[in-house]
């Protein structure tokens, strides 16, 4: 691993995430990127389009499951090899608007993949991250229900955080299907802007902060919509950015996730909401203090569980190979 700085990163193989993966490997010969991602054809094609495949390394990761997460932190662990983490970029997300998923370990699906899974891979390698480096974690205007946002999407309610984790019962004031999966991936944006607040006061060797890339047409994020609604989102909507209030296009986001990531000054954005390059104050929500210890410690206690759990088990599984030796 030659090159001196790295970024572990989520959510880099499509929109402005891949974007910014290749602007970041192309404009910034001293950096490296270990991506972790499910394997998938994207995959495959950012490893293609990029012209120094040897700094990016990809890590198998499922974030639907906290097994493969746990996996991948063990990958990224060993790749480092004792270097220092400069950045993470915790970007990758989902939106269901079919149905109350479920992830792999029992959680609302969007609950899982864009709060708990992110808010693991930052509890679990702050110790790799050197100090003075930063997590930038992307949230969304739509955290907030007071905020405008173009494709007007349902906010969230707030609930207590084994609500909020649990397909049966988050969202559920509202009609299944668009309308309740809008309002689960709302709050997931509150969560992670929560999550930034708490590891930048809970970890002071490094800066934590939250981006806002606001409404970026062209992405895959409306790849559960019916046919019209993707087509114009990923075909038509790109073409009207310059003129759509409250839009941007996939290379100013891509940029600016840029900026944060190598540029920006880290200390001075510590804990705070990002929109774009602009600092602003997020909702009221965001900064109640004990909503953010409560959902803090609720995913502590989650990510525990489940560490004790597998532990338990290799144990088990050791003893039965043991007694079979």
């Amino acid at each position: 691993m030659p090159s001196s700085r790295i970024l572990v990163m989520t959510g880099g193989t499509r929109g402005f995430g891949r974007r910014m993966v290749e602007r970041l490997l192309a404009e910034q010969p001293d950096w490296r990127v270990i991506l972790l991602a499910r394997p998938s054809a994207h995959v495959n094609e950012l490893t293609a389009a990029i012209a120094a495949p040897h700094r990016l390394s990809i890590v198998d990761a499922d974030l639907a499951s906290l097994d493969s997460v746990t996996a991948g932190i063990g990958a990224v662990t060993r790749i480092l090899d004792g270097r220092s983490i400069d950045a993470m970029a915790l970007n990758a997300g989902v939106q269901v608007v079919e149905g109350d998923r479920i992830s792999a370990d029992g959680f609302e699906l969007t609950f899982a993949v864009n709060h708990l899974a992110h808010f693991f891979l930052a509890a679990s390698l702050a110790p790799h991250i050197r100090t003075g480096g930063r997590i930038v974690f992307t949230a969304s205007e739509v955290h907030d229900p007071l905020a405008f946002c173009l494709m007007g999407i349902a906010r969230a309610e707030w609930q207590s955080p084994d609500a909020l984790a649990d397909g049966t019962r988050s969202q559920m004031h509202l009609a299944e299907g668009v309308e309740r999966g809008e309002a689960r991936y709302s709050a997931s944006k509150l969560l992670n802007l929560m999550s930034a607040r708490h590891f930048a006061a809970s970890e002071p060797r490094f800066s934590t902060y939250a981006f806002n890339p606001s409404v970026v047409p062209g992405t895959d994020i409306a790849r559960e919509r019916n046919m019209l609604q993707i087509l114009l989102w990923k075909h038509l909507l790109p073409t009207l950015t310059p003129i759509l209030p409250g839009a941007r296009s996939l290379n100013r986001s891509a940029g600016d996730l840029l900026w944060l990531v190598t540029k920006a000054d880290a200390e001075a954005l510590r804990g705070q909401y990002v929109d774009g390059r602009t600092v602003q104050p997020g909702s009221d929500e965001s900064r109640d203090t004990k909503k953010i210890e409560a959902i803090a410690s609720y995913s502590r206690a989650l990510i525990a569980r489940h560490l004790a759990v597998s532990s338990s088990e290799r144990a088990a599984t050791g003893s039965i190979e043991d007694s079979a030796a």
